[in-house]
């Protein structure tokens, strides 16, 4: 077998041979990376494997690696940030992969804690029936204070889709900031990101909540066209991702437009939906379970501790 390390400048990449033959891969990034506790951490990305051994072989290359960058802790899988791929699947419930669902693969839950990490975050994606969505004389009353601060609440616009996704941009640097491994992303880079879904998106499935044009708060949905190439029909509907200012929170705006996305889901003939990748802590779970939505797939990531 033969290793070759390849040195990129902000990451090595690091590939196992056998012959001429690729049977194991992975990225180590270094630098622009997040903290957690105030460490700095490196992480492993890109991590593919021909099975346990090289895997093992590989993690472990990679933490030699980063000891030399001092790193003080190594989250993996994860390709850089949060911004992009990471996560591993570690329970499903069997049903059918959906679109936006690229994570590692189950098997490398058992490769990363042979080789020594240990859990550090979890996460989950439940689906449920939209027309059990959670009612309540409580929204109608939100509606109104919304009314009375001068919120109002609009669906995306194609036409200006430079324009909304900045706005989505913003909300979200303000509320992911909390979050586990955030790393803050620049603008151009989002909306690069987040353009390549606009085509198929329905302006009437992301909504944007606004405060004298400010915006404050939104949702953003999409179709699993996964169910179209299986075959089958189009019947359900992804909850990618819901945010607010947090100087807004105490309105229930996320509640508003959850619940305005479930009347049109309903309208558009969505049977179903999936409240997809939420952290453990986060309020979006919460929201799952009033909505009667079971869980049917886990995602872990992982750490490692360096030591001198």
């Amino acid at each position: 077998m033969e290793l070759k390390i390849i040195n990129e400048g902000k990451n090595i990449k690091v590939i196992l041979y056998d012959e001429q033959t690729e049977i194991a891969k992975a990225t180590c990034y270094f630098k622009d990376t997040p903290k957690v506790n105030e460490k700095n951490i490196g992480c492993i990305g890109e991590f593919e494997c021909r099975d346990k051994k090289t895997g093992i072989q590989i993690l472990e290359k990679c933490e030699e690696i980063l000891k030399k960058e001092k790193v003080e802790l190594i989250v993996a899988p994860m390709n850089g940030n949060t911004w992009k791929k990471y996560r591993t699947l570690k329970y499903t419930n069997g049903e059918d992969l959906f679109l936006l669902e690229n994570v590692n693969p189950i098997e490398h839950n058992e490769i990363l804690l042979q080789a020594g990490f240990k859990e550090l975050y979890t996460y989950t994606s439940t689906k449920g029936l939209i027309k059990n969505a959670y009612q309540s004389e409580a929204f109608d009353i939100a509606e109104e204070e919304l009314k009375s601060e001068n919120i109002t609440i609009r669906n995306f616009n194609k036409q200006k889709s430079q324009e909304d996704l900045r706005k989505i941009y913003n909300v979200s640097k303000e509320s992911f900031s909390r979050n586990p491994l955030y790393t803050p992303i620049t603008e151009e880079e989002f909306i690069k990101q987040y353009e390549q879904y606009i085509d198929m998106v329905d302006e009437d499935l992301i909504l944007i909540a606004e405060k004298e044009n400010k915006e404050i708060g939104f949702v953003f949905c999409i179709p699993n066209f996964e169910e179209l190439k299986k075959g089958k029909k189009l019947q359900t509907l992804i909850l990618k991702t819901i945010a607010v200012s947090p100087k807004y929170e105490y309105l229930a705006i996320g509640n508003v437009l959850l619940n305005r996305i479930a009347k049109i889901a309903k309208d558009k003939n969505f049977k179903e939906w999936i409240f997809a990748f939420m952290y453990s802590n986060n309020t979006s779970q919460k929201m799952a379970k009033r909505n009667k939505t079971e869980v049917i797939r886990e995602y872990a990531i992982y750490g490692k501790e360096v030591k001198e």
